[in-house]
């Protein structure tokens, strides 16, 4: 008796090999949405990125049941992957069933969504939105349910094109979400939402019980910013192993790869901030911060209006001087300042050239040694694409972690891997285009 392979009755989201038929091991869709859902959670743990996101929206702090709806949010990025046609795309030709002829159309996971989420795939949009708990999501907002359905297209937008629901330019292809084989689309929704309710119960309190969610344009774009990011850290197969079993308590195990994965990436401080302490007396003598060689060396005058004559809370500071007037380490000293009083958690030094930015880095690198304590200093990025270990950029998958599992320490270095996650590094130096 032949046994039908799993992901032929398992709705998937990851698969290894890549874009392969018949792969070897897959990634059940409900257990990458509860990954990704966990890693924005855990991002809105951090104190700089929770209060940023309350600043998006004109709050002074960000409860807990609106952080728990944009991690509800997050979870449904790849809802879009439950159409048969992106489904079925690893089946072999042998797997599919008898008498169905060829081959469902290939779809994808985001634009092809758009004619449900439209309407224009009416039969299909009957049940979708419900079955994921929409008749209590539409009232999260005060606006009818607009502002909830913006954040939700914004999370659905992660790979970075926004999608087009008022003129969608994909048509609608109602079959791709009807039953195929053991596949059911419209039953599989319906998992979702009841999971959904169980893994964020906060996000779900009654009408009342939460402010509405901010309408602001700024909110909405910060949380596809952190959503973006919580999708790269979540699809990390090391920190994020695969699992084809359901599991309706794989939230636990999500969270606590959570928490690991954003401590390893460097953007979980907490253990850092308590070493470093707080205020300026954390901080180290002027001589010994930028390594003079004298302890007792002294800011010139650019230098200490820059730094402690200037409000720390000024949100554009302008140094204008000649070359050699110690520019650098006054921008330096500042952000000293700015991270012992809590006011920001990371750095990007931008220059206007590559050469420039290699030249700085490595005046960053002493910097940086001299601020954080032994055991908590932060890589300092190099975010030039193309330079490996000989232009200043650390050889990082050589690093090893015997700590979690046996698997390699790709966790802090992991923002220097692509162009795209430099900007994800708790300190960076790089070009004033790249920033842009």
């Amino acid at each position: 008796m032949t046994t039908a392979p799993h992901y032929t009755s398992h709705f998937w989201a990851k698969a290894q090999p890549y874009g392969q038929h018949a792969p070897e091991r897959i990634h059940l869709l409900e257990h990458h949405l509860a990954d990704v859902g966990a890693c924005l959670e855990r991002l809105l743990r951090q104190p700089t990125i929770r209060q940023r996101q309350a600043a998006a929206g004109g709050r002074a702090t960000l409860d807990e049941a609106t952080a728990a709806r944009l991690a509800v949010f997050a979870a449904l990025h790849d809802i879009g992957k439950v159409n048969i046609g992106f489904q079925t795309r690893i089946w072999a030709n042998a797997d599919l069933p008898a008498g169905r002829g060829r081959r469902p159309e290939r779809a994808g996971h985001t634009a092809d969504l758009t004619p449900v989420l439209s309407w224009q795939d009416w039969r299909t949009a009957e049940w979708f939105l419900p079955n994921l708990g929409f008749d209590r999501i539409e009232f999260w907002d005060d606006d009818g349910g607009a502002t909830a359905c913006g954040l939700f297209t914004a999370a659905l937008s992660h790979h970075g094109l926004p999608l087009q629901l008022e003129n969608p330019h994909k048509s609608a292809f109602p079959t791709s979400w009807q039953p195929y084989g053991d596949l059911h689309p419209q039953e599989y929704t319906a998992r979702i939402g009841k999971l959904l309710r169980q893994w964020f119960p906060a996000a779900f309190a009654d009408k009342g019980a939460a402010p509405p969610l901010p309408a602001s344009p700024a909110f909405q774009h910060h949380f596809l910013g952190l959503c973006n990011l919580a999708d790269w850290i979540g699809s990390n197969a090391e920190w994020f192993p695969f699992e084809d079993t359901p599991d309706d308590d794989y939230i636990v195990r999500a969270r606590r790869q959570a928490e690991y994965a954003v401590g390893k990436v460097g953007l979980d401080i907490g253990a850092q901030r308590k070493v470093f302490g707080v205020g300026d007396a954390a901080i180290p003598d002027f001589g010994r911060l930028f390594a003079f060689g004298e302890s007792d060396a002294k800011p010139n005058a650019i230098q200490r209006a820059a730094a402690p004559d200037t409000d720390l809370d000024a949100p554009v500071v302008i140094i204008e001087s000649e070359t050699g007037s110690g520019k650098t380490e006054a921008a330096l000293w500042r952000f000293a300042r700015m991270y012992a009083a809590g006011l920001v958690d990371g750095m990007y030094f931008a220059l206007p050239t590559r050469a420039a930015a290699v030249q700085i880095h490595r005046r960053v690198e002493r910097f940086v040694a001299n601020l954080f304590p032994s055991g908590h200093r932060p890589d300092v990025v190099l975010a030039v694409p193309g330079y490996d270990t000989a232009g200043g950029l650390p050889d990082y998958a050589a690093g090893y972690d015997s700590s979690h599992d046996g698997q390699y320490d790709r966790g802090r270095p992991w923002a220097a891997e692509r162009p795209k996650k430099f900007l994800a590094a708790q300190i960076a130096v790089g070009t004033v285009d790249q920033a842009l």
